[in-house]
């Protein structure tokens, strides 16, 4: 008698082994699962973003080529008489935010949004630019996608920190903690020249603290890549 009970207990403790190395393995094969669609969902997000971002940049550079194209004298005024805007690259945009459009019909944006660009040359030698975006020229300039903020341009010369910056370029950034919007930046730069694009955290002197950024230069002096 005692030894079927003995051998009752024995099977019974087995089958709770057995019981809880399934469980085990459940939970392993429900975490493998779980780890590779966040895994796939991520990188889909950084590749759908990388294409948005991409092909707004092709937009805004196409833009801006075209009104440099069009009108190649620009606006000799800009800096005459006072240094509104230092190492400023003729024909292209002044900042929109720039001291040169004090007067215009215009007048200076608040900030150096893309949005806000004028074309330098149309017409030419006045502080009255045309908008490049907008129901007058026919361009339209789509909002950066969600999760990032709007487009900036800067043409000229700036020192941030220690480090000096000259050309134009146009740039976004975020402050979002999505760990793929890094990765969206590193491979959007991963398609153009060294020289070409910057995917860069808040080490960088121009990122701010807690951002990711991106920076396409269409003219690169400063600083070095």
């Amino acid at each position: 008698m005692h030894f079927i009970t003995n051998k009752r207990i024995a099977e019974t403790g087995s089958a709770l082994v057995y019981i809880l190395i399934a469980i085990a393995l459940m939970a392993a094969l429900t975490a493998t699962f779980v780890n590779s669609d966040s895994q796939q969902s991520r990188s889909q997000n950084s590749f759908k973003l990388a294409q948005d971002v991409k092909s707004q940049i092709q937009t805004i550079k196409a833009a801006i080529e075209g009104c440099t194209l069009l009108y190649p004298g620009g606006d000799i005024t800009v800096n005459d008489g006072s240094t509104t805007d230092a190492g400023f690259h003729n024909p292209f945009p002044v900042n929109p935010s720039s001291a040169h459009f004090t007067g215009s019909t215009l007048g200076a944006e608040s900030d150096n949004a893309v949005s806000g660009l004028r074309c330098p040359g149309n017409p030419g030698d006045t502080n009255d630019h045309e908008p490049i975006f907008g129901a007058a020229s026919g361009q339209n300039l789509s909002p950066a996608p969600g999760v990032l903020e709007d487009w900036m341009y800067f043409n000229g010369t700036k020192t941030v920190g220690s480090t000096t910056y000259t050309g134009v370029y146009i740039s976004t950034r975020s402050n979002k903690t999505d760990p793929y919007i890094a990765e969206a930046f590193d491979k959007v730069a991963s398609t153009f020249s060294a020289c070409e694009a910057d995917s860069v955290d808040d080490s960088d002197d121009d990122c701010a603290s807690g951002y990711v950024c991106l920076r396409y230069w269409i003219i690169r002096s400063a600083p070095a890549c």
